[in-house]
């Protein structure tokens, strides 16, 4: 899922609105990017979400630190980037 600059403002609006450090949690360093859009689906014992109608597919914003490589995941829904009945991106206003 790709989106624009628009997504990518709104997306940064709403994470610095959250009332925690901007840090790594692995390295500390400040030095964070904002990643991809990433689809995920539940497990299921194994079998392929893909092959099960009606399986959960959350996606996640991917925050990565530029120093050490760890991944910080942010459910996009519960942020408000992604719009829970269409699983679209939201645009931004700004």
């Amino acid at each position: 899922m790709n989106y624009t600059e628009g997504h990518k403002r709104s997306l940064i609006k709403t994470v610095n609105s959250l009332p925690a450090k901007r840090r790594c949690l692995f390295c500390d360093s400040q030095e964070l990017e904002i990643g991809a859009v990433i689809d995920t689906t539940e497990y299921n014992d194994g079998i392929s979400a893909a092959l099960i109608q009606g399986a959960s597919h959350i996606p996640f914003i991917q925050m990565m630190c530029s120093k050490c490589g760890y991944v910080h995941l942010f459910n996009a829904i519960a942020l408000g980037v992604v719009d829970r009945s269409t699983g679209e991106l939201k645009e931004t206003d700004l």
